[in-house]
């Protein structure tokens, strides 16, 4: 029946360029025949929005130029340029492929387009924002959960459990591990059937799977698995969302290279848990 396609739909998270963008009809911009002979003007509109771009809005509306920064956060001086093929995206481009673009071509903004017409704009600022980071969220949470699928296959509660033990301070009552100790047998005397998995930080999942020698599963070597655990770095920026996503020592591409370890061991742990279904 045609409206079992909504009881499959796995409810991914889609987020495009024009959810992360700004809008032609909300950004800032200069209009062609207002243009100063200096450029001060634009200058100081564009040192006071902190905007290393500016749309140049001509009396028929069909944008083809803008001012740039000669460099970065530089006001002092701004050049006008025409809008090539190489600056425009379409505005439903996948967040992901976005990011791709970016780091790939060592990109700063994008004109976005609708009909071949440009209807926005996305910079590399505009990725610090909420959108970004549910989309990023969404795929931890979902790598996350194969982790505990993968461990549990391989490792009995009771061989978990004694890993837990093994980490947990006898010192320290309320140490990480024995909290989630007591949590575990809480729940099992309240009769409320659960897995010690789901008492795991993404961390402690990195760590037993290295422990117990489980990466080779995975076809990863020990040293791949260890580079891996740069994962765990995203997810705590993500998990403070006060935070920016990218700064000086968090760039365009090392997010698209964590994202790809993302992907990459998802579709490892997926197909090694459909293979071990049927």
């Amino acid at each position: 029946m045609i409206e079992d396609i909504y009881f499959l739909d796995e409810g991914q998270v889609r987020i495009i360029a024009a959810s992360v963008g700004i809008s032609r009809q909300r950004w800032t911009y200069v209009k062609e025949e207002e243009i100063s002979n200096n450029k001060q003007k634009e200058k100081e509109l564009m040192k006071e929005n902190r905007f290393d771009h500016l749309p140049i809005v001509p009396t028929n509306g069909i944008i083809t130029e803008y001012f740039k920064t000669s460099k970065p956060n530089d006001f002092t001086e701004i050049n006008r340029n025409p809008i090539n093929y190489e600056d425009v995206i379409p505005l439903d481009t996948n967040i992901k492929d976005i990011i791709d673009k970016f780091a790939s071509n060592s990109r700063t903004f994008y004109f976005l387009t609708f009909h071949k017409k440009i209807s926005g704009l996305i910079t590399l600022g505009n990725l610090n924002c909420k959108q970004v980071q549910i989309y990023i969220f969404s795929l931890i949470c979902e790598v996350e959960r194969e982790l505990a699928d993968f461990l549990n296959i391989y490792q009995t509660n009771e061989q978990i459990k004694d890993w837990i033990k093994s980490k947990a301070s006898k010192e320290k009552p309320k140490d990480k591990y024995q909290s989630m100790l007591k949590s575990y047998e809480d729940l099992l005397k309240s009769e409320l059937e659960n897995h010690l998995t789901e008492h795991f930080f993404l961390v402690d999942f990195f760590n037993i799977i290295t422990d117990r020698k489980l990466y080779d599963k995975l076809s990863f070597s020990r040293a791949k698995w260890k580079d891996l655990s740069s994962i765990n770095e995203l997810r705590i920026r993500i998990a403070h969302p006060t935070k920016s996503l990218l700064d000086q020592n968090n760039d365009i591409v090392k997010l698209k290279e964590r994202l790809n370890k993302i992907d990459d061991l998802t579709f490892r742990l997926t197909t090694l848990r459909k293979n071990n279904s049927r």
